[in-house]
């Protein structure tokens, strides 16, 4: 849900032209809940499909349900997208709240209310797949709290944070000569602070709790001074049994956590919970996530050089910052376009990759590398998902231990896959600079210089 949520709220953020300010608020506020209902149709007749198939049994079952969800989700997007370009759903939002200095955060939240609203239905139809599929099944309560937080409080915790002081430096000094310094100095701040202590936002928001003290705990902290990793903590991440995962995060070893859940203890032995956690450090010890900072930062700056190049064709206007805080509608169209390929695309590319030199880490890390695969081959089992579904960030469990066995088999393929992440890296971060060095040589006004 990460993903489409994600460019829901992208869409939302894009500029329209002023002339629909003009229409009634009746018709764009009915034809924004008319979607919501269409919505809600579509997900019960989805949700309806999969279980179906699933009480048919076969094969495929799984498989075709793991079909229409992502339908679904696509379907989502494109109806948040005719919330703006249909409904004009943003102009409404400004209008009803033109003049309301201190209306602090309502109406962002109120703009984001569709995708929100979209978002939740979708999971609450996807709680009763899940209640068809499993014998161990949370209250729709409890999951639908429980997802938000997971999939969509990690978007919605940082954003709300800065919209929060943004909006109130400027209801403050809306009248002062100073308002857009003051805007540009507590947004850049915001968003320097939010990097450095977004683990302690995210620790809060996933509800994760130290490791208790005991033999796993032991050799998780062995592991990590074998292999010279520094972690502020190894953390529980209470999901109420019902998410097998892990994670890190964190730019820094003094805020840095490693996360595994509840679920994922409870099903593992010691040995394959090590080789997990080997798996969530390699991301650290290979650098991954500062490429990851690298690739967010590059997708500015990749945007701003496809605009000029379209800009050449004449059917779009250059941009006038580097931000492109002030676009046009046809500039927010190639932005749109341009995020859907290269977040779902290209990253996607690059992560599952990612993954994979993770997945070798943590063979050559662990005393017994097939611990790793009878891990994964347990994840396959608790998740929601079909084995041999590959998703935005991950291939599928299937491909990932058919590889793995490959590389045990023939040590030498990971050399040669270590070597191809590093061509990769070195084209990335090439292409990056070059880029960023045009912006700065050919249009330094980007940059206000």
């Amino acid at each position: 849900m990460l993903l489409p949520f994600l460019f829901c709220v992208l869409v939302l953020y894009v500029p329209l032209p002023g002339a629909v300010a003009d229409v009634s608020w009746a018709f764009p506020a009915f034809g924004v809940a008319a979607l919501a209902v269409l919505n809600a149709l579509a997900c019960w007749l989805g949700s309806g499909l999969a279980v179906r198939s699933l009480r048919a049994g076969g094969a495929l079952a799984d498989l075709v349900a793991s079909r229409v969800f992502v339908f679904l989700k696509g379907l989502m997007v494109g109806l948040v997208v005719a919330d703006v370009f249909a409904f004009g759903w943003p102009l409404l939002v400004e209008r009803l709240l033109a003049g309301q200095r201190w209306a602090v955060l309502v109406d962002e939240l109120l703009l984001l209310a569709p995708a929100i609203v979209m978002a939740l239905t979708l999971m609450a139809f996807q709680a009763r797949f899940e209640a068809a599929r499993s014998s161990r099944s949370l209250g729709l309560r409890r999951y639908l709290w429980l997802r938000f937080r997971v999939e969509l409080g990690i978007i919605l915790a940082p954003w709300a944070a800065l919209v929060l002081v943004t909006d109130v430096v400027d209801a403050a000094l809306r009248t002062s000569p100073h308002a857009a310094t003051a805007d540009a100095v507590a947004t850049g701040g915001t968003l320097v602070l939010l990097v450095v202590f977004s683990p302690l936002l995210l620790r809060l928001v996933w509800s994760a709790s130290p490791l208790p003290d005991g033999p796993l705990r032991a050799r998780l902290g062995a592991f990590c001074r074998t292999h010279r990793f520094r972690c502020q903590d190894i953390l529980l991440w209470n999901t109420h049994k019902h998410l097998a995962n892990a994670g890190v995060i964190g730019p820094t070893p003094l805020l840095r956590y490693v996360l595994l859940s509840d679920a994922l203890l409870e099903r593992c032995t010691d040995d394959e919970v090590e080789a997990i956690f080997a798996h969530e450090i390699a991301h650290v010890r290979q650098h991954h996530l500062a490429f990851y900072l690298l690739l967010a930062v590059g997708f500015i700056c990749f945007y701003a050089n496809l605009v000029d190049l379209l800009a050449l064709t004449g059917w779009v206007e250059p941009l006038r910052g580097v931000l492109a805080v002030d676009m046009t509608v046809r500039q927010a169209v190639a932005l749109l376009a341009f995020a859907a390929v290269y977040w779902g695309g290209v990253f996607g590319f690059i992560s599952r990759r990612m993954e994979q030199q993770a997945d070798l880490f943590s063979l050559s890390a662990v005393e017994d590398p097939w611990a790793f695969l009878r891990a994964l081959d347990k994840l396959g089992a608790m998740s929601r998902n079909p084995r041999r579904t590959s998703f935005w960030r991950h291939f599928s469990i299937d491909r990932r231990i058919g590889y793995l066995e490959k590389v045990l088999a023939h040590p030498s393929e990971a050399a040669r896959f270590g070597h191809r992440i590093a061509l990769l890296k070195y084209g990335v971060t090439c292409l990056f600079v070059f880029g960023l060095l045009r912006l700065l040589l050919l249009r330094p006004e980007l940059f206000g210089m």
